[in-house]
């Protein structure tokens, strides 16, 4: 049987195509992915065979999906890759159930990298060496409704950035960031940060 090339397309939610880090590659790849049967577990030949595109390029597609936390991958010794789209639960071999319609929002109301505010803004904002893993801290952040405090929470990261604690035996001191939230460390400097003393006269 012959593979009609770069004709697959499975269900792609709406946060996933809304999030302005996926180009028209990465879509097509993922819909190769999930034209599959769930659970995802197709070889890199047959992804590049679905989406029209070369293995190398998939693969790359791929990694990079999987930094972005869209999608998570199982890697198998001595057999195929199995993919999971990150929010999505398998109810059998051939099903695929979307988010609900609470989880989408709140997926779509968190903003990603490059944003002002938000998960996003703290993700950016938060010392790269000490950020860990995006996909357990979006997942954490939207558990706990941070977005609400994410002002607080982004002020508190720009203070630290600049404490000696901080700063530090290039920042070997710095809290991981799943941690910091965790422990609301943001919380005590909450009612201290004043966003106009960056104004007065010295």
């Amino acid at each position: 049987m012959t593979v009609d090339k770069g004709k697959f397309w499975g269900p792609i939610p709406v946060y996933v195509l809304r999030d302005h880090r996926h180009r028209a590659g990465h879509l097509r790849v993922l819909a190769a992915i999930l034209s599959c049967p769930a659970p995802h577990y197709p070889s890199l030949n047959e992804i590049a065979e679905r989406s029209g595109h070369t293995p190398k390029y998939c693969s790359n597609m791929v990694s990079q999906m999987v930094r972005f936390g869209t999608i998570e991958r199982e890697q198998r010794y001595r057999s195929t890759n199995v993919y999971r789209l990150i929010g999505v639960q398998s109810t059998s071999t051939t099903d695929v159930v979307s988010d609900s319609t609470i989880d989408v929002e709140q997926k779509e109301s968190v903003k990603e990298i490059h944003n002002t505010k938000g998960y996003g803004y703290f993700c950016s904002l938060y010392p790269k060496h000490r950020l860990g893993s995006p996909k357990r801290i979006k997942q954490y952040w939207i558990e706990h409704d941070l977005e609400s405090k994410s002002t607080a929470i982004c002020n508190s990261v720009k203070e630290l950035k600049l404490s000696e604690s901080w700063g530090n035996d290039k920042g070997k001191y710095v809290p991981g960031a799943l941690k910091f939230l965790e422990e609301e460390r943001w919380s005590t400097l909450e009612d201290v940060y004043d966003p106009m003393q960056e104004f007065e006269e010295d």
